[in-house]
């Protein structure tokens, strides 16, 4: 599955094991989690931002799985996708609604769409973001730090998709 030598879930300890043990069966533990297994330095530092965005005070679990999504299905991660999408299917998205977002899907309010939406163009073209943009994001309620955030988790996908385009088989 790898080219790398990854731990079983079963062999995991500490911050590993408890990061893994997370996700419930029938939803699997993602690819690119199963690859950073491989060093637990990254296991380690990946747990922190997880449980930073897990108990994030403004953007909610269907929010931050949405934008993992879209950002995965920009970046061409296949694997990010489908893993999103089973959480946003977990969540109460059907097909039909995952497959309208940033523009229409889900309970996501028109503040939310906006989110989205800037994440996707920021992540495509970081260099258009205009002023203009952060105040309508701002004038819709978001805090700069939220819009941070929100843009920092998608480009974080940029990452698991590089690793499993390099080392999956």
């Amino acid at each position: 599955m790898f080219r790398l030598q990854t731990t079983p879930q079963d062999q995991l300890t500490g911050k590993a094991a408890e990061l893994f043990a997370m996700f419930p069966p029938q939803l699997g533990v993602p690819e690119p989690l199963r690859l950073l297994s491989a060093s637990p330095g990254l296991v380690g530092v990946k747990a922190a931002a997880i449980e930073y965005y897990r108990s994030h005070a403004d953007l909610g679990f269907e929010l931050l799985a949405a934008i993992r999504h879209l950002a995965a299905k920009q970046l061409g991660a296949p694997a990010c996708v489908d893993f999103n999408a089973r959480l946003l299917r977990a969540a109460g998205l059907d097909d039909a609604e995952i497959a309208a977002l940033p523009e229409s899907g889900g309970g996501f309010s028109a503040a939310e769409r906006a989110l989205l939406a800037f994440v996707l163009r920021a992540l495509a073209r970081p260099e258009d973001v205009t002023g203009q943009d952060i105040d309508a994001l701002r004038g819709q309620g978001w805090k700069d730090s939220v819009i941070l955030d929100a843009v920092a988790h998608a480009a974080d996908m940029q990452t698991p998709a590089l690793l499993l385009r390099a080392f999956a088989d």
